[in-house]
């Protein structure tokens, strides 16, 4: 085609000519640049602008399709009422990316007007849409599998944060399905890879609810306050892993991690001004923190905190033990995040 004569999409009655409504999805945009208009920038403009329209073209078909087929619970095609078109069909399907979408530009050389149009086959879309179910089917495969290998090894903190890609995933597949099924009554079950789905989805709603109890934790906690046990810490680090997914359970057999702390105060001086005595108690706590499923010793470590009161002893182990708690909770936080 000559540089400058204009492109048969031009003519309205082309368009709905060469590319009917019964097998293209079409967009036309058109805007006369002004001048001293950054040209390139009008140019992507008049594009984006006619890929929008194609899309929408799209996506009020797919709405409609929807709409009609949850008032007659119809039969579409090969496939019967399914998930597909009904466990989220009242929800907004998003149609953000059009594979095939193809757009032409023209600029005409006696006003200066840019037209662009755009384009896709009903039966490329449907075809393109069916590789990439197939390519995410893949995807999900994988990540599934890595979500099972993390869990095996008891990183279920990452395997909660990689199952939620899990389901991003499944979201795209589902809503490439439900796209096929309004804009080709003739696909089949096979062609939207029902089945693969179907078991991919129970694949994780398995690991989702094996997810969903969070992180099980085992905590032996054994603090000392001068012969005296000091049960508060133990219920302060419970109460401080609790919020970010921790429960705790009576053995290690039923744990994700095993966690040891060792706590003792002892006296450390007792310093008198005037009327007044300073006591000043150190607490030393060992940890160590053991992943069950490899058995895996990751973290042991001893930590000491000085407490201080102007009463006695035990006041001062108090204050210890207040001020070293929250610095053992971040450690077994930061550990089991990892």
């Amino acid at each position: 085609m000559a540089e400058n004569a204009a492109p048969g999409w031009m003519d309205a009655l082309v368009r709905e000519t060469v590319y009917p409504a019964e097998k293209y999805y079409t967009g036309f945009s058109s805007v006369k640049a002004e001048k001293g208009a950054d040209k390139s920038a009008v140019y992507d403009r008049v594009q984006q602008n006619a890929r929008i329209a194609a899309i929408s073209s799209i996506q009020v078909s797919v709405e409609q399709t929807i709409e009609r087929y949850l008032q007659n619970a119809q039969t579409h095609g090969s496939v019967a009422t399914t998930d597909i078109m009904t466990s989220r069909a009242k929800s907004h399907t998003s149609i953000k990316d059009v594979p095939g979408l193809k757009v032409e530009t023209w600029e005409n050389p006696k006003t200066g007007e840019i037209s662009a149009f755009a384009w896709v086959k009903t039966s490329d879309l449907s075809n393109r849409l069916m590789r990439r179910i197939a390519v995410n089917i893949g995807k999900t495969e994988t990540e599934l599998r890595n979500v099972e290998l993390l869990i095996e090894r008891g990183e279920k903190v990452q395997a909660k944060n990689s199952l939620t890609g899990v389901q991003t995933l499944l979201d795209n597949i589902e809503n490439d399905q439900r796209v096929m099924l309004c804009i080709d009554p003739s696909v089949s079950n096979d062609d939207l890879s029902l089945e693969d789905t179907n078991r991919l989805k129970e694949r994780y709603r398995a690991l989702a609810a094996e997810l969903k109890n969070g992180i099980s934790v085992y905590l032996n906690c054994k603090a000392d306050l001068f012969s005296s046990p000091y049960a508060a810490l133990k219920s302060e680090i419970q109460g401080a892993l609790s919020p970010v997914g921790c429960s705790f359970v009576s053995n290690t057999d039923q744990s994700d991690w095993s966690i040891s702390i060792t706590a003792a105060a002892r006296e450390y001086n007792a310093a008198t001004t005037g009327k007044y005595t300073l006591y000043a108690v150190i607490v030393d706590a060992t940890i160590a923190i053991t992943k069950t499923a490899t058995n895996q010793l990751i973290y042991e470590n001893q930590l000491s905190e000085k407490g201080t009161h102007t009463h006695n002893y035990d006041q001062a182990a108090r204050d210890a033990y207040q001020k070293i708690s929250p610095k053992i909770s971040a450690i077994i936080k930061e550990q089991i995040a990892q």
